[in-house]
């Protein structure tokens, strides 16, 4: 009697995974055994579908090969053994897990200054449940795509509901979701259309505020400019606020232009290296935002008022001399020393 000694067992396996369903029987030599394979209740043909199933095994074995399994050849798999006398089969679940489709439908609504509430749809977990999900984004300004803050998800039947956090005003933004599970980190979903957030007040003041040089009966202020995506709104520009050290009283200029970052106070009663109390705020139409911090700011030099003093003179040969004198020590007298000129003149 023809008995199948090894059957085919069920598998759980991974896409892309290489498996052998065993198949073999012990028999009587002198009867042939034919065997074949079924999937899901359709013959195998061999010939056709060469690129992923293959026969392995001699006469008294009818393995089954799939070499590069995918997620469509879950299923089940029948080996059947047939000989002159008796016709004898036996057969396996193949589950094939895969990493999840893209999730689908993303959209946004509720859109506030800094946050969004974003909505999608799951796709195919592909055997293997998904545990989670990742919002990422991106802006104009952005290179590529980018994960971002998410409050906890909430599901409500097929619809999976977060809320993304800490965005950034008055910024344009599109959102795509990319589920994972257990095999792996799937592929991510169609972008949601184009959203920008609710204008706020500038919240981030300009850095390194510094200046000085300049003409005589000058202040010169410099700053770096506010990036776009920093400015929050609409009628974005800066505020200029300064003082004379000593002073308890503010003058202020405004500047419109969104990328500006120099301006210059022209007055002829600022006395020549006068230390000035400087900080520059932002503002746009939701109001005035923050101010940097205060920092020490000198108007512009005058020529030096006071000469060198210690000359002296050295004679070193029939053509040449060595002259020598105190240097200048920095004071509003003097300014920032850059040099000296030496001046002869010849008398006979």
């Amino acid at each position: 009697k023809t008995v199948i000694t090894n059957p085919p067992c069920d598998m759980d396996v991974t896409v892309g995974e290489s498996i052998v369903l065993p198949c073999q029987v012990s028999r009587d030599p002198s009867i042939e055994v034919v065997f074949s394979w079924s999937f899901n209740g359709y013959l195998i043909d061999f010939k056709r579908r060469k690129a992923h199933f293959e026969r392995a095994g001699g006469e008294s074995v009818g393995d089954l090969m799939i070499r590069n399994i995918q997620l469509k050849h879950s299923g089940k798999y029948t080996c059947t053994v047939q000989t002159s006398m008796d016709i004898l089969s036996e057969s396996a679940e193949i589950i094939v897990r895969g990493i999840p489709g893209p999730p689908k439908e993303v959209s946004t609504e509720h859109v506030s200054s800094t946050t969004a509430v974003l909505n999608w749809k799951s796709g195919a977990d592909n055997n293997s449940p998904v545990h989670t999900y990742t919002v990422q984004t991106r802006t104009p300004f952005s290179i590529g795509w980018q994960a971002v803050s998410t409050v906890p998800e909430v599901i409500n039947g097929k619809t999976h509901t977060a809320t993304v956090v800490d965005l950034n005003p008055w910024v344009e933004y599109e959102f795509r979701v990319v589920a994972a599970n257990s095999v792996g980190i799937g592929e991510p979903s169609t972008p949601s259309e184009l959203l920008r957030t609710k204008a706020s007040i500038p919240t981030v003041a300009p850095t390194n505020v510094s200046g000085g040089g300049g003409s005589r009966s000058e202040l010169v202020i410099t700053w770096e400019s506010i990036p776009e995506e920093l400015q929050n709104g609409e009628g974005f520009g800066y505020l200029i606020m300064f003082r004379p050290v000593g002073s308890l009283s503010w003058t202020k200029a405004v500047v419109t232009s969104v990328e500006a970052s120099k301006y210059v106070y022209r007055n002829e009663s600022i006395p020549p290296l006068f230390p000035f109390e400087v900080k520059v705020g932002v503002f746009n139409h939701e109001g005035i935002g923050t101010l940097s911090p205060v920092s020490l700011v000198y108007s512009g030099e005058d020529e030096p008022q006071i000469a060198p003093t210690g000359i002296s003179i050295q004679s070193f040969s029939s053509s040449e001399v060595e002259v020598s004198w105190n240097p200048l020590a920095w004071s509003r007298h003097t300014g920032r020393i850059l040099g000296y000129e030496v001046v002869s003149l010849k008398t006979y």
